[in-house]
């Protein structure tokens, strides 16, 4: 295959930990770059779920494409299966179950002459301890809000009897070319910046609009920021985004349960959401110490179980129990419980049988 390298900009990949921290900036420094589990892959995944040789990116036609090296677990760009596929700045890659994002170096620093690793050093996301890139910072943001330059996935959440969808939750990801294209980044930077409400805000009313190509009857899953609900214009800013969503596709507020602590407030809060038809939802249950005091005083409509509580759950047989345990008191209050991070037949067993009504996670869907 003639890559035809030279003629093209550079690129790069990012990849996002799971326990959070920067991205890792990854240059595409030859080609074809081979990803995969093996010690001689150009970059290497230490996980079972990816193969030795996973796949490869390359040149073809003068454009950069993923090519599927007949792997286990398959290649997906943007939720989507691919034997091969050419890429566009900001696609996502997903590489059996970890992801990346990929990114082209922008042409005007390609016109420098620098080499591919200079080049990616120059597109790093601005380090935000230091007030110069703060301010840089919040202009992109800004830029970011302003532009409205988010684009929506939504990732299925099904229940486990039937495997039928009923919501689906909206997760965005950011396409302002001088910016991370992860949320959870964008929002890190967004609090130091004082703009964590206003983007949080965007990505709602991004999330409700595109929600219209789902199908009809489901509801859509949209996150709160912590610091929305302290905010003085909170009701104010909710009844404009029930305004925006269509009775096809009711909206459920993910409010993580660990930010839910003024009992007092919360309560108005819920008496609020009613009155203007939403629902909401205890997010990341279990992560930190789990609020039971919270939960028992302002029952939600949904509690999403933390993926940490359910990843791994089949070989440990005490943490059954205590989901076991807790779901036979959630299930008391009326509240419909979801597990997060369900990536097994036998974990959606489990789940099942543990008393989870509904399931979210790769087995059931990427977001797309």
């Amino acid at each position: 295959m003639h890559t035809g390298a030279d003629s093209i900009p550079a690129a790069y990949l990012e990849r996002y930990p799971e326990a959070g921290g920067p991205a890792e900036r990854i240059p595409l420094w030859k080609l074809p770059f081979i990803i995969g589990r093996s010690e001689t892959a150009d970059h290497t995944v230490y996980s079972g779920k990816v193969s030795k040789e996973h796949a490869t990116i390359e040149v073809t036609e003068g454009r950069y494409a993923v090519r599927d090296l007949e792997s286990t677990n398959g290649t997906f760009v943007n939720g989507q299966r691919a034997t091969a596929r050419f890429l566009e700045d900001g696609d996502i890659v997903h590489v059996a179950h970890i992801e990346f994002c990929f990114r082209h170096v922008r042409a005007s620093a390609e016109a420098d002459g620098a080499d591919s690793e200079r080049l990616v050093e120059q597109t790093q996301l601005v380090v935000a301890d230091e007030p110069h890139s703060l301010i840089r910072g919040s202009e992109l943001l800004r830029e970011l809000i302003d532009t409205r330059a988010v684009e929506m996935l939504f990732q299925p959440i099904v229940d486990l009897r039937t495997r039928t969808a009923i919501a689906y939750e909206a997760l965005a990801r950011g396409t302002h070319p001088e910016l991370s294209a992860n949320p959870a980044t964008l929002l890190a930077l967004a609090d130091q910046c004082d703009l964590a409400v206003e983007l949080s805000r965007m990505f709602a009313k991004r999330a409700v609009i595109a929600s219209a190509r789902l199908p009809p009857g489901v509801k859509v899953f949209v996150n709160v920021h912590a610091r929305e609900l302290a905010h003085p214009d909170l009701i104010e800013s909710l009844a404009e985004l029930a305004a925006l969503a269509s009775p096809a596709h009711p909206v459920v507020l993910e409010i993580a349960e660990a930010s839910v602590t003024d009992v007092g407030a919360m309560i108005k809060n819920k008496e609020a959401f009613t009155r203007l038809g939403l629902q909401f939802a205890y997010d990341d249950f279990g992560a930190g110490q789990a609020r039971l005091i919270e939960l028992a005083d302002i029952p939600p409509d949904y509690l999403k179980f933390d993926k940490g509580m359910i990843e791994g759950i089949e070989a440990a047989t005490p943490r059954q129990e205590m989901v076991s345990a807790l779901l036979r008191v959630v299930r008391r209050l009326g509240v419909r419980v979801i597990a997060e991070g369900v990536e097994t037949e036998l974990v959606a067993a489990i789940c099942q049988r543990l008393g989870c009504d509904l399931g979210q996670g790769f087995l059931f869907g990427r977001p797309a």
